[in-house]
């Protein structure tokens, strides 16, 4: 990949380094599933804790087999009397847990893959580069920063979109516009920011060995610099999602028409193998819009011949070629 090309097409460059490294999505594919997996079993052995910990009587077990909605909520609601405090406190466990072993697997997958992707796009002058530290802690920080963030924002937004709702069955319209206009709105718009300049950081501290309050501040001015690019990578790749998924959805509906003619257990098969490919395709993407951006990156120090020569920005020494 020429510097010429790269500057020209970072939407290209994302696939094309895919296609140069494809152990890149082996990567990607065994620390985000390796994530999955272990955080569904956390999931389902709270609950299978927490179920067990319930008490059942037989008068309350004689309600639920009747199977009526008012019915089962009385007994759901005697059931589970009592049970508030406990089950808060579980949640709470739980959600720090995945917390942090999103935290960890991130860290470890996202500076394993950015450091070979920045690699992959440094000149050859640079290979003793390769064998310099990975940053793993400042990485950790951003990726912990990202993940409370993404909870707190998540927290806000549907908090006001209930306090809105509340409003607006009580009769006070424009406190209910509020808080589902501007309130949700600015929650959700503050929150992808923010997750957004997260999200990239750790980009920085693999090629320019910046801190994480560092990598946050050179990734704003990153996005400052370049925000017309970024937003046309980012509307290439969304519609890119999206085709994607209409595709995977159209490919799914398929098991479900065959629900009478196979049994039950296959059409679950297929369908959960449908998905699979669909998480494995939106990996996939995702990956090579990370490439993009360290391809914009490695461009943004080397200004093309018929550019002005300036300071390299962020204090990053220029390079002479690209591989």
């Amino acid at each position: 990949m020429s510097p010429t090309a790269s500057a020209s097409s970072p939407f290209r460059d994302g696939f094309a380094a895919l296609r140069h490294e494809p152990a890149l999505l082996a990567a990607e594919l065994t620390w985000r599933w390796c994530f999955g997996l272990s955080a569904w079993g956390l999931v389902l052995l709270s609950i299978g804790l927490f179920l067990d910990s319930v008490r059942i009587s037989p008068p309350y077990e004689l309600l639920l087999r009747t199977l009526q909605p008012r019915l089962l909520a009385d007994a759901l609601r005697q059931i589970f009397h009592g049970s508030l405090s406990r089950l808060l406190l579980e949640q709470t466990v739980l959600v720090s847990g995945v917390i942090l072993l999103w935290s960890l697997a991130a860290t470890a997958g996202r500076a394993a893959t950015l450091h070979r992707l920045v690699a992959m796009f440094r000149s050859d002058c640079d290979a003793e580069w390769q064998s310099t530290q990975w940053h793993f802690i400042p990485i950790f920080l951003l990726q912990l920063l990202r993940a409370l963030w993404s909870l707190i924002a998540l927290a806000v937004a549907v908090g006001l979109l209930l306090y809105g709702m509340a409003m607006l069955q009580d009769q006070h319209p424009l406190r209910a516009a509020l808080a589902l206009s501007f309130g949700f709105g600015a929650a959700c718009l503050v929150g992808l920011a923010l997750n957004w300049f997260f999200g990239i950081a750790p980009l920085f501290c693999v090629r320019n060995g910046a801190g994480a309050m560092q990598a946050v501040e050179q990734a704003a001015d990153f996005s400052e610099r370049h925000a017309p690019r970024l937003f046309l990578l980012a509307v290439g790749f969304l519609a890119l999602r999206l085709v994607w998924a209409a595709t995977m959805f159209l490919v799914l509906l398929s098991p479900a028409s065959l629900l009478g003619r196979i049994d039950a257990g296959w059409v679950i098969l297929l369908g959960a193998a449908v998905t699979l490919v669909y998480f494995a395709g939106a990996d996939l993407i995702y990956l090579a819009r990370l490439a993009a951006y360290v391809s914009l990156a490695e461009d943004d120090s080397h200004p093309t011949s018929w550019e002005p020569a300036s300071s390299p920005p962020l204090g990053i020494e220029p390079m002479a070629g690209r591989v």
